[in-house]
């Protein structure tokens, strides 16, 4: 459902409603969602040059969704999963031209297998194991308003990123949920990182 559908069916405003519908009723599952436009720039830096130009439009407007599950028992292992949930991919300043650009409503299968996941979890319920993770719901628009390619990004990480073409945009979307997850796993039980970024092709 999150993979598929169309850019606005599924725009990442969306994607937050429908996934709190499915773990609305779910104990074991917690959620947090991230959307107002301050802490996204100060917490999430690379994922807001993003989402600038898209944030300009409310229906489109980025969020980072946060799962997590706790399983009864001694936690032995801890899993922290960020998902790609780029809800369309115009390539940006950079943009896909000749025909590329059709088919891009998927590049967010990535965040979708996260939330799978954790819907998995939610029935199988295994025990011994936490899991966190992170669905950066961004979508990669072209406007006055867009990151271009030689910006210089700061991110959460106080690394300095210069853009070098904005149609690489997953890494800049994911890049501060990663610095997020490592900073969760320096105290966690046996952690293990784990990116998925994937465009779901028919």
């Amino acid at each position: 459902d999150i993979g598929g559908s169309d850019p606005e069916t599924m725009a990442a405003p969306a994607v937050q409603a429908y996934v709190e519908g499915v773990f609305s009723s779910n104990s074991v599952i917690t959620l947090s969602v991230i959307s107002d436009a301050t802490t996204l720039i100060n917490d999430f830096p690379l994922f807001s040059a993003v989402n600038r130009c898209a944030s300009g439009v409310d229906r489109h407007a980025g969020r980072v969704i946060k799962l997590e599950y706790n399983g009864t028992g001694t936690i032995d292992r801890t899993l922290l999963l960020v998902g790609k949930g780029v809800t369309y991919d115009t390539g940006g300043a950079d943009i896909k031209s000749g025909g590329v650009m059709a088919g891009m409503h998927r590049d967010k299968c990535g965040a979708a297998a996260v939330a799978g996941f954790f819907k998995t979890l939610s029935i199988l319920q295994p025990t011994g194991i936490k899991v966190i993770g992170y669905m950066a719901m961004v979508r990669n628009s072209v406007g006055a308003n867009c990151y271009v390619s030689d910006e210089i990004v700061v991110s959460k990480a106080n690394v300095r990123v210069r853009v070098g073409n904005t149609d690489a945009e997953g890494r800049m979307a994911m890049a501060d949920c990663l610095y997020h997850a490592k900073e969760l796993a320096k105290t966690a039980t046996n952690p293990h990182i784990i990116t998925i970024a994937k465009i779901g092709r028919a």
